[in-house]
């Protein structure tokens, strides 16, 4: 069954999760924290990315794998340039999802804000942005949104 998390009766086998890769890679930092800290790997034919890639390794392993597409997934569904899949069992949803949640009361939106990037570009007496632009205080910090 193909449908939205949410959607479902049930748990499901495999999760699978498409989108822009800096949004993927919390998921891979969820797992990351849940393994204690242990390095993940990836395992990919660069053929198979949705076959087989985030599908079948995550159902057969049970555990989280990752690929930056192929050409199949490429050309057969709405997957953008900037985006990646990123699949995991079914009975890692609720750890994922608890260790996201807990990602986003700080790390997430620290690593958003470009807090480090706007220092560095303040040490070097100019830009604060790969872009050359001043960068903004982010909702996090002083003088941010959210000060």
């Amino acid at each position: 069954m193909l449908a939205p998390v949410q959607d479902l009766p049930e748990r499901p086998d495999v999760i699978v999760a498409e989108g822009p890769v800096e949004s993927l890679m919390w998921l891979l930092l969820a797992d990351l924290n849940l393994a204690g800290g242990k390095r993940r790997t990836g395992e990919t034919a660069v053929l198979q990315a949705t076959c087989v890639d985030s599908t079948l390794i995550p159902y057969v392993e049970g555990r989280l794998n990752f690929s930056l597409g192929c050409y199949g997934c490429r050309e057969a569904t709405d997957m953008g340039p900037g985006e990646a899949v990123v699949g995991f069992s079914g009975a890692m949803l609720e750890d994922i999802c608890r260790m996201v949640e807990h990602l986003a009361e700080k790390a997430i939106p620290k690593s958003r804000s470009k807090s480090a990037l706007a220092r560095i570009g303040q040490r070097e007496g100019g830009a604060s942005t790969l872009d050359g632009t001043a960068a903004e205080a982010g909702p996090f910090e002083k003088g941010g949104a959210a000060s």
